[in-house]
C-alpha cells in the first residue's frame, strides 16, 4: 500500500511539473520512466531529454525518481510505462511478473571501490568496514564478487548499508568507514583528497547495470511507442566512457547472464524470457538508413 501511495504522489508531482510544457506541443501524453537515483547510469536518456530527441519524435518522456520496489509495483499496475533498473525486474520476472529488458544503457557498471588513505589493496580490507547502498542490492553483490575474485571471504569484511552516495562519501571523510562503493566521477574528487580507488567494477565484471524495462503487455500492444522511445535514446550522442555505454543498446549474452546471476536468477532460466532486443534492433536499423 505504501508503495502505491508513493507511486501516486510521484506521478502527481511530475504531472504538475510537466503540464505546462505538454500543453504547448502536439505530442502524446507523458510517458513516465522510473529512475532510481540521479547518477550517470541513465546518462544516454538524460542526453536525449536535454536535446529534445523525444519531442522530435512526438513523445514526451518524463523521468520519475522511484526505488526498485516502488517502480515494480507501478509497472505491474500500469501506473508507469518504463523503468531503468535491470536487476530487480529480472528477479521479478522469475517470480512471475511478465517484464522484458528491451535496451541497455550501461553495458558495464559505473561503480568504484574507494578506500581511505593508507589502504592500497583489497587484502587490507580484511576486518575493515565497507559502505554500500543497501544490503542485498546490486552494489552489495558487486562487492561480494570483487572480494571473491581477490580470494577474500565476504564475512571477512564488515558491510554497512548507508543509503545514497553522499552518505557513503561523508562516512569516508569522517572515518566512520574504511572504504565505500561509490559511482564515478566521485572517485576523482576524493582522489584529490588522498583517497584511493581500489577497483573499478567495469574492469573486472561485464554486465549491464541499467536500461529500459517494459511490461510484456506494453511490448505487445504499443510497439510503435516503444520504438520511438528507443530511437530517441539511440539518437543521443555520448562520447565519454564508451567502455560503459554500448552504441546499439544491446547487452552481450555473457553480460546479461552475469546480470541475471547477480539478480539471483537460476542459471537455467532462458535469457529470452529476460530480454527482448527486437525493437531496439529495429530502431537502430532505422537510424542507419537515414
Amino acid at each position: 500500500m505504501n508503495a502505491l501511495i508513493s507511486v501516486k504522489t510521484s506521478l502527481a508531482i511530475v504531472f504538475f511539473l510537466s503540464i505546462s510544457s505538454v500543453s504547448h506541443a502536439q505530442i502524446s501524453a507523458p510517458l513516465h520512466i522510473a529512475i532510481p537515483t540521479n547518477s550517470g547510469t541513465w546518462f544516454p536518456l538524460h542526453v536525449a531529454l536535454k536535446k529534445g530527441m523525444f519531442r522530435e519524435l512526438g513523445i514526451d518522456v518524463v523521468p520519475v525518481y522511484m526505488q526498485a520496489r516502488t517502480a515494480l509495483a507501478a509497472i505491474a499496475s500500469n501506473q508507469i510505462g518504463y523503468i531503468t533498473q535491470i536487476g530487480s525486474p529480472m528477479t521479478a520476472t522469475v517470480g512471475g511478473l511478465p517484464l522484458r529488458v528491451i535496451m541497455v544503457f550501461c553495458e558495464r557498471s559505473h561503480h568504484v571501490l574507494v578506500a581511505k588513505p593508507g589502504i592500497t589493496s583489497l587484502a587490507q580490507l580484511r576486518g575493515r568496514i565497507v559502505a554500500i547502498s543497501q544490503p542485498g542490492g546490486t552494489v552489495h553483490r558487486e562487492l561480494q564478487l570483487i572480494l571473491e575474485q581477490a580470494g577474500i571471504e565476504p564475512n571477512a569484511v564488515k558491510i554497512r548499508g548507508l543509503g545514497g552516495t553522499a552518505v557513503g562519501i561523508g562516512a569516508l571523510r569522517n572515518g566512520t568507514v574504511d572504504a565505500a562503493m561509490l559511482s564515478i566521477p566521485h572517485d576523482l574528487y576524493l582522489e584529490k583528497e588522498g583517497f584511493r580507488s581500489l577497483v573499478y567494477v567495469k574492469d573486472v565484471l561485464e554486465f549491464p547495470l541499467a536500461g529500459i524495462v517494459v511490461h510484456n503487455d506494453r511490448l505487445r500492444e504499443k510497439p510503435e511507442e516503444i520504438t520511438k522511445v528507443l530511437t530517441g535514446v539511440l539518437k543521443s550522442a555520448y562520447n565519454r566512457l564508451r567502455d560503459i555505454w554500448p552504441d546499439n543498446g544491446v547487452a552481450s549474452d555473457k553480460g546479461l547472464r552475469t546480470a541475471a546471476n547477480l539478480a539471483q536468477v537460476p542459471s537455467n532460466f532462458p535469457l529470452d524470457k529476460l530480454a527482448d532486443w527486437t525493437l531496439v534492433n529495429k530502431a537502430a536499423a532505422t537510424l542507419k538508413t537515414k
